[in-house]
């Protein structure tokens, strides 16, 4: 067409689109660049609303334009003073069936201001040619962008698991098993054990607020805070984890938190130490004497439940928290269940929650099975529950059952 240059707009944002000059190459002195907008509110994309096919622009319009918009609109003076410059002199609107995709402007022509009709025609009939281009051109960025993510999630996905255990330790006197299932390939709920000096076992889980990716970067401050500090540090079980809170504090966002609890187990003197950091209560399930038990109690009543809650608040929101912590005797058969939120909070395509009283109903069952089987048990349990329903949290515990 001879048109000294191009500009195409596209959509940046819903407020605006922002135009890229396709200058003609041949031409010694092209368009000085600028910055090139046109508001979705604007005076062009205002025109074209009412105009279907390709909009002349004549040059002697852009004067009485102007004067209209000092009197009337003043913030379509700068679009329109724009235009001027570039020389605009036909607009042509490349639309989906569902939006205005991208706008096509034309500079004058060679030796003439004006577009002639069947060069206009021929340009509108082009106009759908283009837009399918500049579609299929931006979905395929997307898939691009989706397939990048994509492997950009396996990668994170494929690091979190490297970070979690690889299988439960052996230690003499207890037995160990754990489950973590997250909702999205990468979550925020962690699960630890550490092996300690002086015969010891630490047990930790936590479960950090959110989910994805920004979950699973604190997940792994949180442990490579945790794993710093038993390694290097002598500490009470309350100065570790207000070490961990201040770490955490000054590494994340002041909304971040994490949910902890951190104990650890004798394996000689079978006692348990252990701090709850504003983390569900684990179970612990002891095994009641039979002198205790009335003769007409079932086999899996024989067991009372106590709920490990000492300790304080979150990780990650005060900075000057205090925590506390507590010590437990345990004997042969008692069951240690600690789990994240989503367990108990799992639902059913019903809407309603898996429950406190069910996970602890199931634990009463499987209390006589080995360590392995109570986690499948209750693993199970949690399946049947959610059925087909999408995994809206994740699911993580850690079973000790004492030999």
């Amino acid at each position: 067409m001879g048109a000294h240059a191009l500009l195409l707009f596209e959509r940046a944002s819903e407020h605006e689109y922002l135009g890229t000059p396709i200058p003609d190459q041949s031409l010694s002195d092209p368009p000085a660049a600028e910055p090139y907008v046109l508001a979705v509110d604007g005076f062009l994309l205002g025109r074209l609303r009412f105009h279907s096919g390709a909009l002349p622009l004549d040059v002697g319009a852009f004067e009485t334009w102007e004067r209209w918009a000092r009197e009337n609109r003043p913030r379509h003076l700068d679009e329109i003073q724009m235009l001027e410059r570039f020389g605009a002199r036909l607009a042509i609107p490349l639309r989906t069936q569902r939006e205005l995709l991208a706008v096509l402007l034309l500079s004058a022509s060679s030796g003439r201001e004006t577009y002639e009709l069947a060069e206009r025609e021929v340009l509108q009939y082009c106009a759908g040619h283009l837009t399918l281009m500049i579609e299929n051109a931006r979905l395929t960025h997307r898939v691009v962008e989706q397939e990048r993510l994509r492997r950009d999630l396996a990668l994170a996905a494929e690091v979190q698991k490297r970070l979690l255990p690889e299988e439960s330790p052996q230690v003499v006197a207890a037995e160990l098993a754990a489950v973590s299932l997250p909702a999205r390939s990468v979550g925020g709920d962690y699960y630890d054990f550490l092996e300690l000096a002086d015969h010891r076992l630490g047990i930790a889980i936590a479960d950090v607020a959110g989910k994805g990716i920004a979950a699973a970067l604190i997940m792994s401050v949180v442990q490579a805070s945790l794993r710093i500090l038993t390694a290097h540090c002598e500490l009470s079980l309350p100065q570790l984890v207000s070490k961990m809170n201040q770490f955490l504090h000054r590494s994340t966002q002041s909304n971040s938190y994490a949910t902890f609890f951190y104990a650890q187990f004798d394996d000689e003197t079978r006692q348990l130490q252990y701090v709850n950091a504003g983390h569900p209560p684990p179970y612990l399930l002891r095994v009641m004497q039979r002198s205790e038990v009335a003769a007409d109690v079932s086999e899996s009543d024989h067991h009372d439940i106590q709920e490990l809650s000492t300790g304080g608040t979150v990780l990650g929101l005060f900075p000057g928290s205090a925590y506390g912590q507590a010590t437990v005797e345990l004997t042969s058969g008692d069951i240690l269940l600690a789990f994240t939120d989503g367990v108990t909070e799992a639902l059913n395509p019903s809407n309603e929650e898996f429950g406190e009283v069910r996970l602890k109903a199931a634990l009463r069952a499987a209390a006589p099975l080995s360590v392995n089987e109570i986690a499948s048990r209750i693993s199970g349990e949690l399946k049947n529950w959610i059925r087909d329903r999408a995994q809206h949290d994740d699911l993580t515990f850690i079973v000790m059952k004492v030999r």
